[in-house]
């Protein structure tokens, strides 16, 4: 259950309560396994999770359905807010890192995230169109692009129809999200129904959600300004920093209907 976000305690302490429901509340706070002086705490923290409730002095476990569902129901809150503020981090990194620069730094940045891994910052437009190219044509098993929604195209530079069929030709799975506001303009609704037609699946959000691409898994490209795709993309491929996008990904996914229901 750890990786639920509950401690090998807590863990401990509710296996416990399963094996044994109605124990004492002192003799769980003495168990063996808790470190010295933390059992309360321990105990505290399953009942404001929900896993377990106290009644006259002794505690119950809830069914383990439910408190597995709390769980992971809390951590995909968690990583749905985290990353609405992704594209927040990148720009307070290159500002931290401005403040401790001497000057004379280029527009396009490439700043180091924790494990070493680069992050790209990049600004100009020719730029980001032949980064995203070399993404795309690169890409080997499935690309996934979503809170696209232009006038004229689907989310230009960054997503066009050109590299969407070149993908699909390819045989990599091309997963595109888009705004409903999109389904409001025919000739983005005409290259939509091509996509589909040639393999990519498509899903509408019934609200904006800022742009996003993530390449086999491994490399993501979100805005420098979430309200304003033309003012640049980062582009990383730290695993943390990916993993919260894919996940964000998934859970719109989830929560979006197929393009063409009505």
């Amino acid at each position: 259950m750890q990786f639920l976000g509950v401690t090998q305690a807590e863990e401990e302490t509710y296996r416990h309560l399963l094996r044994h429901p109605g124990s004492g509340v002192e003799d769980v706070v003495a168990a063996p396994w808790h470190p010295p002086g933390t059992g309360a705490a321990v105990v505290r923290r399953l009942k404001d999770l929900g896993a377990v409730v106290e009644d006259d002095g002794v505690l119950w476990p809830e069914k383990p359905e439910l408190v597995v569902g709390r769980l992971a129901e809390r951590l995909l809150t968690e990583l749905h807010t985290i990353t609405r503020g992704l594209a927040q981090v990148y720009p307070m990194v290159r500002s931290l890192q401005d403040e401790a620069a001497a000057g004379g730094r280029t527009e396009e940045a490439v700043v180091p995230a924790a494990d070493g891994t680069a992050v790209e910052r990049i600004t100009d437009p020719a730029v980001v169109r032949a980064r995203v190219e070399e993404l795309a044509l690169g890409a080997r098993s499935e690309v996934l692009a979503g809170g696209l929604c232009e006038e004229t195209e689907l989310g230009t530079p960054w997503v066009t129809v050109p590299l969407c069929l070149g993908m699909l030709e390819r045989g990599v799975d091309v997963r595109l999200l888009v705004w409903r506001s999109a389904l409001a303009v025919p000739a983005v609704v005409a290259q939509l129904r091509r996509l589909a037609g040639a393999g990519a699946r498509v899903r509408v959000l019934p609200s904006s959600e800022g742009p996003m691409v993530v390449y086999d898994g491994r490399t993501v490209l979100v805005p420098v300004v979430p309200s304003d795709i033309g003012k640049g993309a980062f582009v990383t491929g730290e695993p943390g920093m990916v993993g919260m996008v894919v996940n964000h990904f998934e859970r719109l996914w989830a929560d979006a209907r197929e393009f063409g229901d009505g």
